[in-house]
């Protein structure tokens, strides 16, 4: 067996994947009125317009429960079909039209993934200038469904250098043991420190070694450090891939994992991510094996699940050792 056969079969693990900028070509292509030619010029990314164009024209699309229904099915066979063990949705409901209910579309989307027989999870994003009234919506469906389907939320906000406005959020979710996850910015001062420690997830964009205190504190508390090379490179956060930290971090012992986010607007898939690190850097198979056991011991899902996960993950990846 070659080493991408392998890879293809490989029980993956995808921590982050965007709701919006994961709807398939051919969902876009079903729903959209628009000639194949124009979506796929839409969907060609050349700048952070076109990124921010591909996503847009997603949401103009969910604009009924029934086509959510559809786009939601089509990424879950893409999943099942990528060999997704565990993986998680991230969900922005106030992208959607404010004339559907909430409720309702979480709803729809946690029974499809109970009917494809598929382990994943939603995360709640939750915009930095999202209003009163949208925020209490949220919150609202994150509480009611914690543990059934919802494993978290995500505090979406570029720089975290005025927390003001999140503090009693923070607070109130580490108090509460809710995962949560933060952005981390190439800029961090001495006030984000404490977010960072209690974070459960880091998406992480910094190209250097953090410093040593912050360092340790991350390794210390097993703070998973979110990679999405496509994602990154999108970004101009890297010129070379050969440039890219993610084979120091792994052997300086970060528990790293392989993302995706945006696998339509990016193009990439977790197959692809594994090939483009696995052509770049000295990884192995069971260096894959390690990185993803540490990600199923260090997440916060509830005990049965990860045992299961852990189980089944081992069994399948013997098979390809």
């Amino acid at each position: 067996m070659t080493l991408f056969e392998s890879l293809k079969l490989f029980p993956k693990i995808d921590l982050h994947i965007d709701y919006f900028g994961s709807i398939t070509k051919d969902t876009i292509y079903a729903l959209t009125k628009n000639s194949k030619t124009y979506v796929d010029d839409i969907l060609e990314f050349d700048s952070l317009t076109d990124y921010d164009n591909s996503k847009e024209l997603a949401k103009k699309l969910l604009n009924n429960y029934d086509n959510i229904k559809l786009a939601t099915n089509d990424l879950l066979l893409k999943l099942k079909n990528d060999n997704i063990l565990y993986g998680e949705i991230f969900l922005n409901l106030d992208s959607f039209l404010s004339n559907l209910d909430k409720n309702v579309i979480v709803k729809t989307i946690l029974n499809l993934i109970k009917e494809n027989n598929l382990n994943i999870n939603l995360v709640l994003e939750i915009e930095s200038n999202i209003n009163k009234e949208n925020l209490y919506d949220n919150l609202s469906i994150l509480y009611k469904y914690y543990n059934k389907g919802i494993n978290g939320v995500y505090f979406k906000k570029k720089k975290l250098d005025n927390l003001d406005s999140f503090k009693s959020l923070f607070d109130r979710f580490i108090k509460d043991n809710i995962n949560y996850i933060v952005l981390m910015d190439s800029k961090i001062t001495s006030q984000n420190k404490e977010i960072y420690f209690n974070a459960s997830r880091i998406i992480y964009n910094i190209l250097e070694l953090p410093d040593k205190d912050l360092e340790e504190k991350i390794i210390e508390k097993n703070i998973i450090l979110e990679e999405a090379i496509t994602y990154q490179n999108y970004f101009n956060l890297y010129d070379d891939l050969k440039n890219h930290i993610i084979y120091d971090l792994y052997k300086e012992n970060f528990i790293i994992a392989f993302t995706t986010i945006d696998m339509t607007s990016t193009d990439t898939d977790l197959l692809n991510e594994y090939c483009k690190v696995f052509n770049t850097f000295p990884f192995n198979l069971h260096d894959l094996v390690v990185i993803n056991l540490n990600i199923l011991n260090n997440i916060n899902i509830n005990n049965d699940l990860k045992n299961n996960l852990i189980s089944e993950f081992r069994e399948k990846a013997n098979l390809l050792l």
